[in-house]
């Protein structure tokens, strides 16, 4: 319920005169909240030679924090700080690296502070409404920045491991000032609420003058429900491998009667996915693994035309089991349909 300006001006003169706005007034108390429920997470890497990897993260209930998959991929005995600057032993409960989430538990502690994800679909957010960040940058911490919502889309920049967040159709991007150690930080409005959770930073020496990249709320929130529900989430997937086509030869392009280099490939089918269930052939390779003879093209999914293999990927995560897609396909020459039936995923 929106604070109204009396109170917020009343509250600015009883903080002290440096608070000279209603909407200074409003970051402090977003602050003051997240503080509690914001922490350092740290651990040992498995491979040996490397120092030890900070990131942040959040309590989203008295037990389960949130922080990004590739903060804690390859950590051991993790620990968590708390604001306070108590330290506490944390394990992975589950683990989404296909938004690059995780889900901790953290021993030995209940949460000092909660914080709960916004239920605004990413396309009612405004551009340009302020957002502030609190994590530990460098390890350093709680800091707090604080700047705007300065875009919404698709990551097109590359990243070092592109397996990591491939479902996520669109990023929330931020001007605030982020760096190494805000991955797994959130991204809260004014009112206190997460809208995302910070994921990199692109551009710039260590992010300086970058932009902070954030994966939507209302994704993180489903994974974290699946999460705490299945132990896995539970968003589409198709059950092979692809490849775009502007990867593949042009010859075996030409070959079946293709002249356009925007889709993906099949490469590879898994026995009883998705993918399998609806028909979807796969490419033929010789002895040696090399592509002999194309498997069916993707060209478009429930109508709409894809790019390459990480947008039928992203698009196809968009739906839930028991939802069913029509993907037209490329085969042997011809265009045709497929219904595609999603399911739950299965346990690796």
């Amino acid at each position: 319920m929106p604070v109204p300006l009396l109170a917020l001006l009343l509250l600015a003169l009883a903080l002290g005169q440096r608070l000279v706005s209603p909407e200074e007034v409003a970051r402090s108390q977003v602050i003051k909240k997240a503080l509690p429920a914001v922490v350092r997470i740290q651990g040992t890497p498995l491979s040996a030679g490397e120092g030890n990897v900070v990131g942040t993260g959040f309590f989203v209930s008295p037990l389960r924090l949130v922080t990004n998959y590739h903060v804690v991929q390859d950590l051991t005995d993790l620990t968590v700080r708390l604001y306070d600057g108590r330290t506490f032993p944390a394990e992975r409960f589950a683990v989404d690296p296909g938004i690059d989430l995780a889900l901790l538990t953290v021993k030995g502690v209940q949460a000092p502070g909660v914080l709960a994800f916004s239920k605004a679909s990413t396309a009612n957010l405004p551009l340009g409404m302020g957002v502030v960040v609190v994590g530990f940058p460098y390890g350093q911490g709680p800091l707090a920045s604080y700047g705007i919502l300065s875009g919404v889309g698709p990551l097109e920049v590359p990243t070092p491991d592109p397996s990591i967040g491939a479902e996520v159709g669109e990023y929330l991007f931020t001007d605030a000032p982020l760096t190494v150690g805000n991955s797994g930080s959130p991204l809260l409005n004014l009112q206190g609420e997460v809208i995302g959770v910070v994921a990199d930073v692109v551009g710039g020496p260590s992010g300086v003058g970058g932009i902070g990249v954030a994966i939507p709320a209302e994704l993180a929130a489903q994974s974290v429900e699946d999460l705490e529900r299945f132990g896995i989430p539970q968003r589409g997937w198709l059950g092979a491998s692809l490849i775009s086509l502007e990867e593949l030869p042009p010859v075996l392009l030409r070959a079946v009667g293709l002249t356009t280099l925007q889709g993906a490939m099949v490469d590879r089918v898994e026995p009883g996915s998705p993918a399998a269930r609806a028909g979807l052939r796969g490419a033929s390779r010789d002895a040696q693994g090399r592509l002999v003879a194309l498997g069916d093209v993707i060209l478009a999914v429930n109508g709409t035309p894809v790019k390459d293999k990480v947008d039928v990927v992203r698009r196809i995560a968009r739906y839930r089991p028991g939802d069913r897609v029509r993907l037209t396909l490329w085969r042997e020459g011809r265009r045709l349909e497929a219904t595609l039936t999603f399911m739950a995923r299965p346990r690796r």
